[in-house]
């Protein structure tokens, strides 16, 4: 574990086209947290002062099977909301926090054995470009929409049609 790095999220295109949210820093660092015995690596973002408060994301790399010549790599990422709480005791004491809920985010990546560096590459470009407010064409090149329709999707809650 040594050998690990904190990760900081970053991407082949603009980060700031991420967020204008302050509270949200698209350079946070992960720091590890640890890897279980099936090999999914934990990270946690401890500047999160409440540890049950603290968003997480764990990602895995499954090797080819016989039943599938699929490596998978799977990202699961969690940010926790906390529930509100008042005193309710005659002492006036806050009780501890408690988690409410995550919101969260799967993503798995299905890359074939055959595959190469080149596709898998591209692969992640185009899966970046779907963060940002312009989607490219499969020549590499931004098309003219000027709204990632993933973005409305998922802070909008609006349909994609």
């Amino acid at each position: 574990m040594s050998a690990q790095a904190n990760v900081k999220t970053a991407s082949l295109l603009s980060l700031t086209a991420l967020t204008s949210d302050v509270a949200i820093g698209v350079d946070k660092t992960w720091d590890p947290d640890g890897i279980d015995a099936n090999g999914v690596a934990r990270y946690i973002d401890k500047s999160v002062t409440v540890q049950v408060g603290r968003p997480t994301f764990t990602i895995s790399v499954r090797k080819p099977t016989s039943g599938s010549r699929m490596y998978k790599v799977t990202v699961k990422m969690a940010i926790p909301t906390l529930d509100i709480t008042s005193p309710s005791t005659g002492t006036g004491i806050q009780p501890a926090p408690s988690k409410a809920y995550d919101t969260s985010c799967v993503m798995e990546f299905m890359l074939p054995e055959r595959g190469v560096f080149a596709e898998r590459n591209a692969l992640y470009a185009h899966v970046a470009s779907l963060f940002f407010t312009t989607i490219n064409a499969s020549d590499g090149s931004p098309t003219d929409v000027t709204n990632t329709p993933l973005r409305n999707a998922v802070v909008q809650l609006e349909p994609v049609w």
